[in-house]
Protein backbone atom coordinates (compact mmCIF):
# COMPACT_ATOMS: atom_id res chain seq x y z
CA UNK A 1 0.00 0.00 0.00
CA UNK A 2 1.65 3.63 -1.03
CA UNK A 3 2.07 6.21 1.91
CA UNK A 4 -0.93 8.38 0.21
CA UNK A 5 -3.30 5.66 -0.93
CA UNK A 6 -6.22 5.60 1.65
CA UNK A 7 -6.30 1.70 3.27
CA UNK A 8 -9.06 -0.83 1.93
CA UNK A 9 -10.01 -2.42 5.01
CA UNK A 10 -12.34 -6.00 4.73
CA UNK A 11 -14.87 -6.67 7.49
CA UNK A 12 -16.43 -10.01 7.58
CA UNK A 13 -19.42 -11.21 9.56
CA UNK A 14 -22.88 -11.06 11.29
CA UNK A 15 -24.96 -8.11 10.96
CA UNK A 16 -25.75 -6.81 14.27
CA UNK A 17 -27.58 -3.99 13.93
CA UNK A 18 -29.55 -2.23 10.33
CA UNK A 19 -29.67 1.30 11.23
CA UNK A 20 -26.71 2.30 11.07
CA UNK A 21 -25.56 -0.89 9.88
CA UNK A 22 -23.43 -2.70 12.42
CA UNK A 23 -21.36 -5.85 11.10
CA UNK A 24 -18.86 -7.69 13.67
CA UNK A 25 -19.19 -5.31 15.98
CA UNK A 26 -18.06 -1.75 13.71
CA UNK A 27 -20.69 0.46 12.60
CA UNK A 28 -20.75 1.58 9.04
CA UNK A 29 -21.72 4.66 7.47
CA UNK A 30 -23.25 3.47 4.16
CA UNK A 31 -23.70 5.89 1.19
CA UNK A 32 -26.30 5.44 -0.96
CA UNK A 33 -24.10 5.01 -4.36
CA UNK A 34 -22.11 1.98 -1.93
CA UNK A 35 -23.01 -0.92 -4.38
CA UNK A 36 -24.33 -3.83 -2.53
CA UNK A 37 -23.87 -7.46 -4.07
CA UNK A 38 -26.38 -10.53 -2.98
CA UNK A 39 -27.63 -13.58 -4.82
CA UNK A 40 -31.09 -12.55 -3.83
CA UNK A 41 -30.52 -9.21 -6.90
CA UNK A 42 -29.97 -5.65 -6.35
CA UNK A 43 -32.46 -4.57 -3.90
CA UNK A 44 -31.32 -6.99 -1.27
CA UNK A 45 -31.71 -5.67 2.36
CA UNK A 46 -30.01 -6.83 4.87
CA UNK A 47 -31.61 -7.87 8.05
CA UNK A 48 -30.48 -9.51 11.88
CA UNK A 49 -28.18 -12.23 11.34
CA UNK A 50 -27.26 -11.93 7.74
CA UNK A 51 -23.66 -12.83 7.24
CA UNK A 52 -21.93 -9.64 5.33
CA UNK A 53 -18.36 -8.44 3.83
CA UNK A 54 -17.72 -4.75 3.78
CA UNK A 55 -15.01 -3.19 2.05
CA UNK A 56 -14.64 -0.05 4.02
CA UNK A 57 -12.69 3.20 4.12
CA UNK A 58 -11.68 5.82 6.85
CA UNK A 59 -13.01 9.34 7.03
CA UNK A 60 -13.04 11.54 10.08
CA UNK A 61 -12.65 8.40 12.58
CA UNK A 62 -15.45 6.54 10.71
CA UNK A 63 -16.27 3.59 8.59
CA UNK A 64 -17.32 4.37 5.41
CA UNK A 65 -18.72 1.66 3.17
CA UNK A 66 -17.63 1.37 -0.56
CA UNK A 67 -18.63 -2.19 -1.10
CA UNK A 68 -21.11 -4.73 0.50
CA UNK A 69 -21.61 -8.25 -0.38
CA UNK A 70 -24.15 -10.79 1.58
CA UNK A 71 -22.96 -14.22 1.95
CA UNK A 72 -24.45 -17.14 1.88
CA UNK A 73 -21.83 -20.33 3.10
CA UNK A 74 -24.77 -23.01 1.62
CA UNK A 75 -27.57 -22.63 -0.25
CA UNK A 76 -30.26 -25.49 -2.40
CA UNK A 77 -32.92 -28.02 -0.81
CA UNK A 78 -33.01 -29.08 2.50
CA UNK A 79 -32.68 -32.47 3.67
CA UNK A 80 -32.89 -35.03 6.79
CA UNK A 81 -34.77 -32.24 8.73
CA UNK A 82 -34.87 -32.74 12.70
CA UNK A 83 -36.17 -30.30 15.75
CA UNK A 84 -32.66 -28.30 15.07
CA UNK A 85 -30.48 -29.63 12.03
CA UNK A 86 -30.75 -30.35 8.68
CA UNK A 87 -28.61 -31.23 5.92
CA UNK A 88 -28.02 -29.13 2.54
CA UNK A 89 -25.96 -30.89 -0.44
CA UNK A 90 -24.56 -32.93 2.35
CA UNK A 91 -23.99 -30.19 4.75
CA UNK A 92 -24.56 -30.40 8.10
CA UNK A 93 -26.23 -27.34 9.00
CA UNK A 94 -28.01 -25.95 12.44
CA UNK A 95 -31.28 -24.56 12.12
CA UNK A 96 -32.23 -21.93 14.77
CA UNK A 97 -34.56 -22.64 17.35
CA UNK A 98 -38.43 -21.26 16.25
CA UNK A 99 -37.49 -21.62 12.98
CA UNK A 100 -40.24 -24.18 10.90
CA UNK A 101 -38.25 -26.11 8.17
CA UNK A 102 -39.47 -29.33 6.47
CA UNK A 103 -36.93 -31.40 3.80
CA UNK A 104 -37.50 -30.12 -0.03
CA UNK A 105 -37.82 -26.54 1.01
CA UNK A 106 -35.05 -24.33 -0.58
CA UNK A 107 -33.26 -22.28 1.39
CA UNK A 108 -30.17 -19.66 1.59
CA UNK A 109 -28.98 -19.91 5.09
CA UNK A 110 -26.39 -17.29 6.79
CA UNK A 111 -24.11 -17.85 9.64
CA UNK A 112 -20.57 -19.42 9.82
CA UNK A 113 -18.94 -22.44 9.31
CA UNK A 114 -17.77 -24.14 12.28
CA UNK A 115 -15.57 -27.35 11.04
CA UNK A 116 -17.47 -28.64 8.41
CA UNK A 117 -21.12 -27.25 10.02
CA UNK A 118 -23.05 -24.00 9.35
CA UNK A 119 -24.34 -22.63 12.27
CA UNK A 120 -26.86 -20.79 10.80
CA UNK A 121 -27.88 -17.08 12.26
CA UNK A 122 -30.48 -16.52 9.50
CA UNK A 123 -32.75 -18.54 7.18
CA UNK A 124 -34.46 -17.41 4.13
CA UNK A 125 -37.20 -19.62 1.71
CA UNK A 126 -36.23 -19.08 -1.54
CA UNK A 127 -37.17 -19.84 -4.63
CA UNK A 128 -33.97 -21.17 -6.74
CA UNK A 129 -35.15 -24.78 -7.78
CA UNK A 130 -32.31 -25.85 -9.38
CA UNK A 131 -29.82 -24.15 -8.37
CA UNK A 132 -27.19 -24.23 -5.46
CA UNK A 133 -24.39 -22.47 -4.21
CA UNK A 134 -21.50 -22.62 -1.27
CA UNK A 135 -19.33 -20.30 0.15
CA UNK A 136 -16.14 -21.03 2.08
CA UNK A 137 -12.53 -22.97 1.98
CA UNK A 138 -12.45 -25.54 -0.50
CA UNK A 139 -10.56 -28.43 1.07
CA UNK A 140 -9.84 -32.34 -0.64
CA UNK A 141 -10.68 -35.13 1.28
CA UNK A 142 -7.46 -37.31 2.39
CA UNK A 143 -6.17 -40.01 0.25
CA UNK A 144 -8.58 -38.78 -2.48
CA UNK A 145 -8.91 -36.16 -5.33
CA UNK A 146 -12.27 -34.75 -4.28
CA UNK A 147 -13.08 -31.56 -3.18
CA UNK A 148 -15.59 -30.15 -0.90
CA UNK A 149 -16.89 -27.18 0.97
CA UNK A 150 -18.28 -28.75 4.70
CA UNK A 151 -19.47 -32.61 3.74
CA UNK A 152 -20.97 -30.99 0.55
CA UNK A 153 -18.60 -33.12 -2.71
CA UNK A 154 -17.59 -30.70 -5.36
CA UNK A 155 -17.73 -31.83 -9.09
CA UNK A 156 -17.81 -30.56 -12.16
CA UNK A 157 -15.19 -27.96 -11.99
CA UNK A 158 -11.13 -27.92 -12.22
CA UNK A 159 -9.15 -26.48 -9.73
CA UNK A 160 -7.98 -23.14 -11.21
CA UNK A 161 -4.14 -22.64 -11.53
CA UNK A 162 -2.65 -22.79 -8.33
CA UNK A 163 -5.27 -25.26 -6.86
CA UNK A 164 -8.17 -23.34 -4.48
CA UNK A 165 -4.74 -22.53 -2.03
CA UNK A 166 -7.59 -22.51 0.81
CA UNK A 167 -8.55 -19.43 -0.31
CA UNK A 168 -12.26 -18.29 0.31
CA UNK A 169 -14.53 -19.55 -2.72
CA UNK A 170 -18.05 -18.69 -4.13
CA UNK A 171 -19.38 -21.91 -5.89
CA UNK A 172 -22.88 -21.83 -7.82
CA UNK A 173 -24.45 -24.64 -10.21
CA UNK A 174 -26.89 -27.70 -9.85
CA UNK A 175 -27.19 -29.30 -6.30
CA UNK A 176 -27.02 -33.11 -6.10
CA UNK A 177 -27.75 -34.94 -2.89
CA UNK A 178 -24.35 -34.61 -1.19
CA UNK A 179 -22.93 -32.29 -3.81
CA UNK A 180 -22.79 -29.79 -5.91
CA UNK A 181 -22.53 -29.75 -9.75
CA UNK A 182 -20.04 -26.08 -10.32
CA UNK A 183 -20.87 -23.75 -12.67
CA UNK A 184 -19.69 -20.77 -11.54
CA UNK A 185 -16.83 -20.12 -9.61
CA UNK A 186 -15.82 -16.99 -7.55
CA UNK A 187 -12.53 -15.87 -5.30
CA UNK A 188 -12.87 -14.04 -2.29
CA UNK A 189 -15.32 -12.06 -0.62
CA UNK A 190 -13.70 -8.29 -1.38
CA UNK A 191 -13.80 -7.85 -4.94
CA UNK A 192 -10.31 -7.82 -4.72
CA UNK A 193 -6.93 -6.96 -2.50
CA UNK A 194 -7.83 -5.29 0.82
CA UNK A 195 -5.01 -3.75 3.11
CA UNK A 196 -6.59 -5.17 6.83
CA UNK A 197 -9.18 -7.16 7.76
CA UNK A 198 -11.12 -8.31 10.53
CA UNK A 199 -12.83 -11.66 10.24
CA UNK A 200 -15.87 -12.90 12.76
CA UNK A 201 -16.06 -16.95 12.41
CA UNK A 202 -15.55 -20.07 14.83
CA UNK A 203 -11.91 -21.21 16.08
CA UNK A 204 -10.86 -24.48 15.18
CA UNK A 205 -9.22 -27.01 17.28
CA UNK A 206 -5.16 -26.45 17.00
CA UNK A 207 -3.78 -27.54 13.46
CA UNK A 208 -0.13 -27.55 14.37
CA UNK A 209 1.94 -26.69 17.09
CA UNK A 210 0.20 -23.20 18.46
CA UNK A 211 -1.79 -22.52 15.65
CA UNK A 212 -5.12 -22.42 14.52
CA UNK A 213 -7.89 -21.02 12.02
CA UNK A 214 -11.05 -19.30 11.39
CA UNK A 215 -13.28 -21.89 9.87
CA UNK A 216 -14.38 -21.02 6.49
CA UNK A 217 -11.61 -18.14 6.10
CA UNK A 218 -8.62 -18.80 5.22
CA UNK A 219 -7.00 -17.17 7.82
CA UNK A 220 -4.61 -18.81 10.65
CA UNK A 221 -3.48 -17.48 13.93
CA UNK A 222 -0.90 -18.50 16.44
CA UNK A 223 -0.66 -18.10 19.90
CA UNK A 224 1.12 -20.04 23.31
CA UNK A 225 -0.80 -23.10 24.33
CA UNK A 226 -2.33 -21.16 27.24
CA UNK A 227 -4.05 -18.67 24.85
CA UNK A 228 -5.26 -20.37 22.26
CA UNK A 229 -8.86 -19.57 21.56
CA UNK A 230 -11.02 -22.42 23.01
CA UNK A 231 -12.23 -24.70 19.96
CA UNK A 232 -15.83 -23.45 18.51
CA UNK A 233 -15.92 -20.75 20.15
CA UNK A 234 -16.71 -17.08 18.11
CA UNK A 235 -14.11 -15.45 17.67
CA UNK A 236 -13.09 -11.78 16.05
CA UNK A 237 -9.43 -11.61 14.71
CA UNK A 238 -7.86 -9.02 12.27
CA UNK A 239 -5.13 -10.67 9.77
CA UNK A 240 -3.52 -9.28 6.96
CA UNK A 241 -2.17 -11.85 3.89
CA UNK A 242 -3.81 -14.45 5.87
CA UNK A 243 -2.32 -14.58 8.91
CA UNK A 244 -3.53 -12.93 12.08
CA UNK A 245 -1.45 -9.86 13.46
CA UNK A 246 -1.10 -8.64 16.74
CA UNK A 247 0.33 -5.47 16.31
CA UNK A 248 -0.20 -2.77 13.26
CA UNK A 249 1.25 -3.52 9.78
CA UNK A 250 3.20 -0.30 8.75
CA UNK A 251 1.04 2.65 7.78
CA UNK A 252 -1.98 0.79 8.83
CA UNK A 253 -1.90 2.27 12.75
CA UNK A 254 -4.86 4.07 12.54
CA UNK A 255 -6.86 1.56 11.24
CA UNK A 256 -5.55 -0.91 13.44
CA UNK A 257 -6.56 0.90 16.33
CA UNK A 258 -10.34 1.99 14.73
CA UNK A 259 -10.86 -1.74 14.04
CA UNK A 260 -10.23 -2.20 18.13
CA UNK A 261 -8.08 -5.22 16.59
CA UNK A 262 -5.42 -4.83 20.13
CA UNK A 263 -8.75 -5.79 22.20
CA UNK A 264 -9.63 -9.17 19.98
CA UNK A 265 -5.73 -10.69 21.08
CA UNK A 266 -5.47 -12.35 24.37
CA UNK A 267 -2.48 -10.80 26.24
CA UNK A 268 -0.11 -12.79 28.55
Amino acid sequence: MLAQDAPRLGIFGLVEGTDPLVVAGQTFVVPDEAPVISPLGPDAVFELGDTVAVVATVEDSRLVAIRLMQVFPVAGPLSDVTENTATVMGTAVHIPHGVTARSGQWVALSGLWSGETVITSRLRRIDWDGFGQLAGVVEVLDGTEIDRIGGTKITGVQAPKGGFEGSFWTLTGSPERAGLRVRLISKGVFGGEVDLVLWQGYASLPVASQTYMIHGSGITGTATDALMPDAGSLVRRCAAQGRVVKSAPEGLEAAFDLLGCAKYIPVD
